[in-house]
């Protein structure tokens, strides 16, 4: 018995020390779906002229959408289907972080509080009461020569 309730306390203490950022204050704004609209794409091979495309759910057959809670958790979809949940820690916030301009606000997330080069587990760009544009990640991540940016609408 005894050590079940060490067993217990131990879990309890693991779960409850995992960094996540609560959606407090002005970072409020995220809470809530977002859906994805469009990609506004430049492509290339790496040797060869890129080109300017638009890539959206018609043109991709598919529909993303992602989902933040208060609690500090942002959920990803494609086609309604659950792909990923993730911790949301703020590497930045603020009006100045990524010249968004206008209303918009810039931030970077480091999702489950990733520290490290893998641009999967880092989201980044603009967002305002209703628009939110990933310059950095979901859907369509930059690899190099490839360059997106994601366009979501909120629900």
């Amino acid at each position: 018995m005894k050590w079940r309730s060490v067993f217990i306390f131990l879990a309890l203490l693991v779960l409850m020390s995992c960094k996540k950022d609560k959606l407090k204050g002005d970072k409020e704004i995220f809470i809530g779906t977002w859906n994805w609209l469009y990609t506004g794409a430049t492509l290339s091979n790496c040797d060869g002229m890129p080109y300017n495309t638009e890539l959206n759910p018609i043109t991709e057959s598919c529909e993303y959408s992602i989902s933040f809670e208060k609690r500090g958790k942002v959920f990803f979809y494609k086609n309604e289907n659950l792909t990923s949940d993730r911790r949301i820690v703020f590497k930045a916030f603020g009006k100045d972080y990524y010249s968004c301009g206008g209303d918009y606000i810039g931030f970077e997330i480091k999702l489950d509080n990733y520290d490290g080069t893998d641009i999967k587990n880092i989201i980044g760009g603009c967002i305002n009461s209703d628009t939110l544009i990933i310059h950095n990640g979901f859907p369509y991540y930059n690899d190099g020569c490839n360059f997106y940016l994601n366009y979501f609408k909120k629900n």
